[in-house]
């Protein structure tokens, strides 16, 4: 094989800026078995900047897709309304109203997933599976 030019010059490396990078880190959920009788751990990939309180906005969220098809659920209420973290504190929205012993346990199993993988605080003696 042959190449030929047509009198293009070359020309020196050209450098750019860096190239953009992506945290992504993997948080923690508890999600509902599907009889509803006992917690599920699920690991879940986000980019972008993590603590507590993002963790708990995706268990918020609910289940993903891949999650619902397994059979998982969630009794924590869904809200468009954001959770916040204040020091050691999330402040869950008014209007996730109530919430059942399920729920509770999800959240705190999920706060204290997170706090332990996001954080380094080690976890409390209550287990979580």
């Amino acid at each position: 094989m042959t190449l030929a030019g047509c009198g293009v010059r070359p020309t020196p490396v050209l450098t750019g800026a860096e190239a953009p990078t992506i945290s992504s880190h993997e948080l923690t959920v508890y999600l509902l078995t599907p009889k509803h009788d006992d917690l599920v751990r699920r690991t879940r990939t986000y980019s972008g900047t993590v603590d507590t309180a993002t963790a708990i906005n995706l268990l918020v969220a609910g289940p993903t897709e891949e999650e619902k098809k397994l059979g998982l659920s969630t009794e924590v209420p869904s809200t468009s309304s954001r959770v916040y973290a204040v020091s050691n504190l999330i402040v869950l929205p008014e209007d996730l109203g109530p919430l059942s012993k399920m729920a509770q346990l999800q959240l705190y199993c999920t706060a204290i997933a997170s706090r332990a993988k996001v954080e380094g605080v080690p976890q409390p003696g209550f287990s979580c599976p």
